[in-house]
């Protein structure tokens, strides 16, 4: 008889990954989602912004650092 033996894998996720997710992610996209959303009174834009907003704030290291 074949017996398949189970694999179990563990993943490890550094704490500043966790704080960088819960600042930028979440209170800078939330904070800019509102933003757009009072100015434009659209909802739609304003989940566009946070997106963009929240994924440009993301880059500018990598773009500071090719300077």
């Amino acid at each position: 008889m074949n017996q398949k033996q189970n694999q179990v894998v563990f993943y490890t996720i550094k704490g500043s990954t966790i704080k960088n997710f819960l600042i930028i992610d979440m209170i800078t996209g939330t904070g800019i989602f509102y933003v757009i959303k009072i100015i434009s009174s659209s909802v739609i834009l304003g989940m566009i912004g946070s997106f963009v907003g929240a994924e440009g704030i993301k880059r500018i290291p990598k773009l500071a650092k090719y300077k």
